[in-house]
């Protein structure tokens, strides 16, 4: 019992004094969405926990304009600098290509991932969960992505 008092106590004492990630405040990224859908993606942050994320994608007959906004949570001191989370949500608007005819495309998202900041070099690294609720049409709820982004204006 005492062993796991004193191991607790040392995990709160090297959690406290790890780094933390440099501030998110202002970052700009910019890059490729690898899944569903695919596309293109970018991504502001207005404070270190809040960000607004944009997904121009094309999958399976239908091209989407996404946007999100997220809430995004430091994992370094557990893990490792520049390891995060975040969860938040979002709408969509688009076409669909149904039998040959065009269909408006509208609804709501959802999104989960984890994050990873590249501490020498201006990458960021994600891989989420965007399940998409159509109005109107059948839902993608399955829909994982990998995305790699350029941070722009980050020193290295």
């Amino acid at each position: 019992m005492n062993k796991s008092i004193i191991y607790a106590m040392i995990l709160l004492c090297m959690a406290g004094s790890a780094s933390a990630q440099q501030s998110l405040k202002g970052q700009k990224e910019a890059g490729i969405r690898l899944g569903l859908p695919l596309g293109v993606t970018g991504r502001y942050f207005f404070t270190d926990k809040s960000a607004a994320e944009g997904i121009v994608g094309l999958y399976n007959r239908t091209f989407t304009v996404t946007a999100l906004y997220q809430y995004h949570f430091d994992l370094s001191a557990l893990t490792m600098d520049g390891f995060g989370w975040y969860a938040g949500g979002g709408a969509h608007l688009g076409t669909r290509d149904i039998d040959g005819s065009y269909k408006f495309l509208g609804g709501i998202d959802g999104v989960a991932g984890i994050n990873y900041n590249f501490g020498p070099i201006p990458l960021n690294l994600s891989l989420d969960w965007k399940p998409a609720i159509h109005f109107g049409q059948s839902s993608d709820l399955a829909d994982f992505a990998v995305s790699a982004r350029y941070i722009f204006g980050r020193s290295k």
